[in-house]
């Protein structure tokens, strides 16, 4: 579901984004949408479509290769240092492998045909991509050398090595199952290089979780390579440093200039992700596609899922008529002021009513609704009409007459009894309707009684 957060700088801890001139990232920052990727979640097949690209931040994925026996071995890993479908970079719209999420975390997802537009538009960016495509390959090729001529030992001391270089962190979260599938191994084979690398004092494998503890003592068991694609590695790293160094000398100026109109943008950005109220967006269909947290605790929904719910689906049934009229009125221009729903219960929080008010954006194809928790108001004023029920009640059953009058001394209202008893009153009384809102409680203290 195309539910952002605020893109804030955190997107630029991919280094490829980071080093991308910020007068271009401020345009491409529109386009990326920070998603959670759970380990073994596939983001890719072979030969499949690619609608997106993804920038990790702070997770890793492997691009795997499988038999027809289904065995499986990884050819490549990517991280912070990259980005996911390098497929579009060369002009292809698919992966000849598959893509799974290795060590769960975050990462920043651009629409495919976004992003080849950017190909086209920033220069630094096309450069930088074909840079780490060449990283890629060399991964590629060192894996075929590392798989037939190095131990397992070796083999899982490069996979934590450079795993741990794509996160950024000691801590790993990942099994000894998810390594043995990523190496092409048996489990067992797995369990006993990690078992004697802890006996070393190297790591230390927890449910879950592998933690390297003395990084130089893994290097000296590590095959060679490690060194050798690391040096590629950094050799991307020194190109992305070229180029966010010319960058700079060539658009210092400009940079400055955008940097604080986009660190006055993030400040709006913020306010609409934390405000009070809740913002949701929806399509022509009236498909969810975009709220900040205030809604997304309204509707009761994660924001990093993949589907596009209907906004229907939260309502009572009674009020769907009335949503889908104020939906199409929205889309037509011709908004009504708001609309009162009722949002249905959840395991999480009772049901609720929501006030809508709602705007059209600038394309014409969405439908911006501001909700506003009314629950409270409405319980407030029905006990209100509750009173005003009962005071009607008290006053039209007294034996005796009872009236009021404005300051200028005319009849404003009055009980049953004074009024089936209107004989009694001179030609220049005025009678109008009983308004028991303006009377306050006790209210036969405060009448004229005959």
């Amino acid at each position: 579901m195309n539910m952002s957060y605020p893109v804030t700088d955190s997107a630029r801890q991919n280094k490829l984004l980071a080093s991308i001139p910020l007068s271009h990232y401020a345009r491409m920052s529109e386009h990326l949408k920070a998603v959670e990727l759970v380990a073994g979640e596939v983001l890719f097949e072979a030969s499949e479509h690619l609608d997106f690209v993804y920038f990790p931040t702070t997770c890793t994925t492997s691009l795997m290769s499988h038999t027809t026996d289904g065995d499986s071995s990884e050819l490549a890993m990517t991280g912070r240092d990259g980005l996911v479908g390098v497929g579009l970079v060369l002009g292809s719209g698919s992966m000849n492998h598959r893509v799974v999420v290795q060590c769960a975390g975050q990462a920043y997802r651009m629409p495919a045909d976004e992003f080849q537009s950017e190909l086209l538009r920033c220069r630094e960016l096309q450069q930088l991509a074909l840079c780490y495509v060449q990283a890629l390959i060399t991964q590629m090729s060192q894996s075929i050398v590392c798989i037939g001529h190095h131990t397992v030992s070796e083999r899982v001391s490069f996979w934590l090595l450079f795993n741990q270089d794509l996160v950024g962190k000691d801590q790993l979260k990942v099994t000894h199952e998810t390594i043995a599938n990523m190496l092409g191994v048996r489990r067992e084979s797995v369990t006993q290089a990690l078992g004697k690398l802890q006996l070393a004092g190297l790591v230390a494998s927890g449910r879950g979780k592998i933690t390297i503890v003395d990084r130089d003592g893994l290097k000296d068991g590590v095959c060679e390579c490690f060194s050798l694609v690391t040096q590629e590695t950094r050799r991307l790293y020194a190109r992305l440093g070229t180029a966010s160094d010319l960058s700079q000398d060539g658009q210092g100026a400009q940079d400055m200039l955008l940097g604080r109109e986009f660190a006055m943008l993030q400040k709006y950005q913020d306010a609409y992700d934390f405000a009070p109220v809740g913002f949701v967006s929806l399509d022509e269909q009236g498909r969810v596609v975009q709220t900040n947290l205030a809604g997304a605790i309204m509707l009761d929904i994660q924001r990093s899922q993949e589907q596009t719910p209907e906004f229907s689906d939260f309502i009572a049934s009674a009020d769907h008529a009335s949503f889908v009229a104020f939906h199409q009125e929205v889309l037509s221009g011709k908004c009504r002021r708001h609309c009162e729903l009722t949002l249905l219960a959840t395991p999480h929080r009772s049901a609720m009513v929501i006030r809508v008010d709602a705007t059209l954006n600038e394309m014409g194809d969405e439908s911006r609704l501001v909700m506003i928790d009314v629950t409270e108001e409405k319980k407030l004023a029905a006990l209100a009409l509750m009173h005003e029920r009962q005071q009607q009640e008290v006053l039209s059953q007294q034996p005796y007459m009872l009236w009021f009058k404005d300051q200028e001394g005319r009849l404003i209202s009055s009980n049953s009894t004074l009024v089936d008893d209107w004989s009694h009153f001179t030609t220049g009384a005025e009678l109008g309707n009983i308004d028991l809102q303006t009377l306050p409680l006790p209210f036969i203290g405060h009448g004229y009684s005959a």
